[in-house]
């Protein structure tokens, strides 16, 4: 099991990072940090999910270029601002995506109502939230779900561990 400086065994994130290292979805930033508190970027989660279907991700210009391509040729990403930090509510689209194009169920919903910023979330990921939500994947941060604020390196592993644990089965 590989460990780093800043994951302690005691962090609400700790079993995440373990399961996304030694599945090689998620590497460290160096050989000892995991950097959990970092934001994600779209290029990450796009060239993990392509490295996951078997994309040669190493060789591409910008780094995240084969994944980008994979999203685009896949309908999980339009491809744009792949530099950016990406919100919850663009991981959980992009999740949705996928998990729709890998043929899982994607039917499950859940009410937002119990979320005070429930009213924020975006036209456009309403359906992947209701369905994150519904499915475990996004449990909010401090009874918030916080649509448009950036999802940290240890948010994501938390998320990709639930998704491969619960839906890619």
């Amino acid at each position: 099991e590989k460990t780093f400086v800043d994951v302690a065994k005691s962090d609400w994130f700790a079993d995440a990072v373990a399961y996304v290292t030694e599945k090689g979805l998620m590497n460290g930033t160096s050989d000892w940090t995991f950097a959990p508190n970092d934001a994600t970027t779209r290029g990450m989660i796009v060239t993990i999910l392509a490295r996951g279907e078997g994309v040669s991700t190493n060789n591409g210009t910008p780094w995240y270029g084969e994944g980008q391509k994979w999203a685009i040729a896949n309908g999980i990403s339009d491809g744009t601002n792949m530099p950016g930090v990406i919100t919850h509510e663009q991981l959980a689209t992009i999740l949705f995506r996928y998990a729709k194009r890998k043929g899982y169920d994607t039917s499950k919903s859940a009410s937002l109502a119990a979320y005070p910023d429930a009213g924020s979330v975006s036209a456009f990921a309403l359906e992947a939230m209701q369905w994150a939500v519904a499915e475990g994947l996004i449990t909010g941060v401090s009874g918030r779900l916080d649509p448009q604020g950036s999802a940290t390196r240890a948010q994501l592993a938390t998320i990709l561990m639930r998704f491969m644990q619960n839906i890619a089965k």
